[in-house]
């Protein structure tokens, strides 16, 4: 099989409140707006050469008939795990904690090194901050 010539990875995530989505990964998580189209509502973000994409759910494209994109139903079922490599993990945690971000738990420092932790955005969609070992 002949690999695809990727210039660039990313995902698109649905979202049910498109301004309160673009405003946490904007202005909570810092990530880079790079554009945003209005009808229907989507923007794209880039975190580490990383594209992250937010779609407004329930707008079909004749590219993609008969699958509906959706927001997560259930934030205890995760499937989706966004997640951003970072420097000092506890740092970002306190900068985040300062400004009334929810964690799921505190900092973890895992057996095989490093440390993590998780926050949800107002989908419901699982965003992990780590420092690698």
């Amino acid at each position: 099989m002949a690999p695809v010539p990727a210039m660039r990875a990313g995902a698109i995530l649905a979202v049910s409140d498109f301004a309160a989505s673009l405003s946490f990964y904007r202005d909570r998580l810092g990530l880079e707006v790079v554009a945003t189209y209005d009808d229907p509502p989507y923007a794209t973000l880039i975190a580490a050469g990383a594209r992250l994409s937010l779609a407004e759910q329930g707008h079909p494209a004749e590219d993609r008939p008969g699958v509906n994109m959706v927001a997560p139903q259930d934030p205890s079922q995760a499937n989706v795990v966004i997640v951003l490599e970072v420097e000092d993990a506890r740092a970002v945690h306190d900068s985040l904690a300062a400004e009334g971000l929810p964690f799921l738990a505190e900092p973890y420092e895992p057996p095989w090194g490093g440390c993590r932790f998780f926050c949800v955005d107002p989908d419901g969609y699982l965003v992990e901050i780590e420092q690698p070992a």
